[in-house]
């Protein structure tokens, strides 16, 4: 897939659609004040709960891994918004430690369906066998190349090095100390940790994937069409009910031709038996 080219119109640009944003190019247009480019790059808020797990040495955060750590991300997605200093800078970042230290602390949400507990033994050691060299190992919270991985690669072109080295300046020009935004290519998306997992859906970093089950199955037979933002729980799946006539009515259209929506890629786990993907689907309603 080529890059995109340098010039385009918002009204160009796909919707966002619910529980998404363009984090890195809110950035280069608030904050460094950089003339819109003909990138777009809309991916799933993430989950904010359990951040002490990034506690670990070499983690790094957002999907693309291009931030250091929980404090930069904080400080960065609220100047990222205003695209100014803080009014009162030692509350501004006294704020900032209070919610980074109560997001470390805060646990996943625990999964509010029955959960067959001898299905999901057996699923723990398909995971161990299919998921935990990326997901549970000194890999997760890392930067995988995304060679080998193949998800839509258009979040990656929303930001670089440049981006990244003009953003520190700014915020150090605020008088802010913090460890920042990576100063180097990105090259691939983090290998997300998989706490609360359940209740993450859709799927991968842009969110193109309604349910587990849907990404255990080969990328070509994925949903092409889905409606996100219906509450309705699937338990089987492991996702949200998207196809029905009342998500099609409560629900934003997913259209994963659009760009920065593909949903090819991790096609991780798709060879699994359907008795093996069961008890898979039943582990990670533990986690």
């Amino acid at each position: 897939m080529a890059m995109p080219s340098p010039v385009m119109r918002v009204s160009d640009l796909p919707d966002w659609g619910r529980g998404r944003d363009d984090a890195m190019n809110l950035t280069k247009y608030f904050l460094l004040k950089l003339p819109m480019d003909n990138s777009t790059g809309p991916t799933d808020i993430p989950s904010i709960w359990n951040l002490k797990k990034y506690d670990r040495e070499g983690t790094t955060m957002n999907w693309a891994g291009d931030s250091h750590d929980a404090y930069s991300v904080i400080i960065d997605s609220a100047l990222g918004v205003i695209g100014a200093a803080p009014k009162n800078r030692s509350e501004f970042l006294e704020e900032v430690r209070w919610l980074q230290q109560y997001l470390r602390e805060k646990a996943p949400p625990k999964f509010p369906f029955p959960i067959n507990d001898a299905l999901a033994a057996s699923g723990k050691g398909v995971f161990d066998a299919s998921c935990a060299s990326c997901h549970a190992s000194d890999k997760t919270g890392k930067r995988m190349p995304l060679d080998g991985v193949d998800t839509d690669p258009e979040r990656i072109w929303t930001w670089n090095k440049d981006n990244a080295i003009a953003a520190n300046r700014v915020v150090r020009g605020f008088g802010i100390d913090r460890k920042g935004l990576v100063e180097a290519p990105l090259d691939g998306y983090n290998a997300p940790f998989l706490d609360g997992l359940w209740l993450r859906a859709p799927y991968l970093h842009n969110g193109s994937v309604p349910t587990v089950r849907d990404l255990l199955t080969a990328p070509e037979n994925r949903p092409k069409v889905f409606w996100r933002g219906y509450t309705l729980y699937d338990p089987v799946n492991l996702g949200f009910v998207s196809q029905s006539e009342e998500a099609k009515i409560t629900g934003t259209k997913f259209d994963t031709t659009e760009r920065a929506a593909g949903n090819q890629g991790h096609a991780f786990g798709t060879n699994l038996s359907p008795g093996d993907k069961d008890a898979l689907i039943e582990y990670l309603k533990t986690l």
